[in-house]
């Protein structure tokens, strides 16, 4: 099958891109004009250079295929920079969507969110629920994904346990905003990267939602013991700061790159993230990658790096 693919540079990118090649699909992949060292790989890849957000230049690549991959998005904006959720989730989605329908494909498979919503408590969940809508509104064979949050080796790329090890690694006490007790889901990078390939091979997956998730629901807190035992810490020592204390500096410095974390992560964090269904373990045959300290191995080489 031939594929076109967006946002292949990113983290869930580089194992969809070696899901494919594993598979034995064709792969054009849209990249900026010297990005390309951002892939993983380059061997069997076709590159179609162009922007994301002005599909006139390109689109005609994308005749001849198959499927299209859309993965793009941000979980933090820069407004400042044009890096905004309006832009890379509506938007960018909808350029995909043009570009699809131009290029005469009609299967469509896109990464959305565990949370995305009309009323959500982020302008990123709302974002990728508008987005959704202008998916399901298409008229193309659509496959949504909800992944929860997303752990694995990160090849170079932003990924939430190795950002949460740098601070465990370096800090003498963890801080855990109120409290910690709030849970999330953790699912493997290559199990979501198994959900995009086997869908293109699953008809009956067309026009439905899946929410990805690890099955276990874990607390914060203990997420954080997850990770510092990854780390070779025995007991990570942490300290409870309330929501309300650390709002305040992040709604003045939230903008800042410097800044750990904005108010919109906040309401997410302290709203949970964990999926209301699993179906997609059944559909596509996947026996989710245990969140366990032994499954975060790529977390030792950090801990030699930040002591």
């Amino acid at each position: 099958m031939k594929v076109f693919i967006t946002g292949a540079s990113g983290f869930v990118g580089h194992y969809v891109l070696y899901a494919l090649k594993k598979a034995g699909h064709s792969v054009r992949v849209l990249i900026r004009p010297g990005s390309e060292n951002k892939l993983p790989f380059l061997e069997g890849l076709e590159l179609v250079h162009g922007d994301i957000l002005d599909p006139s230049p390109w689109r005609s690549k994308v005749k001849g295929s198959d499927a299209f991959i859309h993965l793009i998005g941000i979980i933090r904006e820069f407004p400042k920079e044009g890096i905004t959720f309006q832009r890379m989730h509506c938007e960018a989605t909808l350029s995909a969507l043009e570009a699809a329908g131009h290029g005469g494909v009609s299967r469509f498979l896109h990464m959305s969110a565990n949370g995305a919503a009309e009323d959500g408590v982020s302008a990123y969940q709302s974002t990728k629920w508008k987005a959704e809508k202008l998916v399901e509104a298409s008229g193309l064979e659509w496959t949504i994904f909800r992944p929860s949050v997303i752990f694995g080796d990160l090849h170079g790329r932003m990924e939430f346990t190795t950002e949460l090890g740098k601070v465990i690694a370096r800090a003498p006490i963890m801080p855990v905003f109120g409290g910690g007790r709030y849970k999330l889901e953790p699912v493997a990078v290559e199990d979501v990267a198994a959900c995009y390939t086997r869908a293109l091979e699953k008809p009956g997956a067309a026009r439905q939602v899946y929410h990805i998730g690890g099955g276990a629901q874990i607390a914060y807190r203990d997420v954080i013991q997850t990770i510092g035992k990854a780390l070779g810490i025995k007991r990570t020592k942490t300290l409870n700061v309330p929501f309300w204390m650390v709002k305040p500096a992040a709604a003045l410095l939230g903008g800042f790159k410097s800044f750990p974390v904005t108010v919109d992560q906040l309401n997410m964090l302290r709203l949970g993230n964990v999926c209301p269904e699993h179906d997609y373990q059944e559909v596509f045959g996947i026996d989710p990658v245990r969140f366990a300290y032994q499954n975060l191995g790529y977390l030792a080489e950090l801990n030699r790096k930040e002591r």
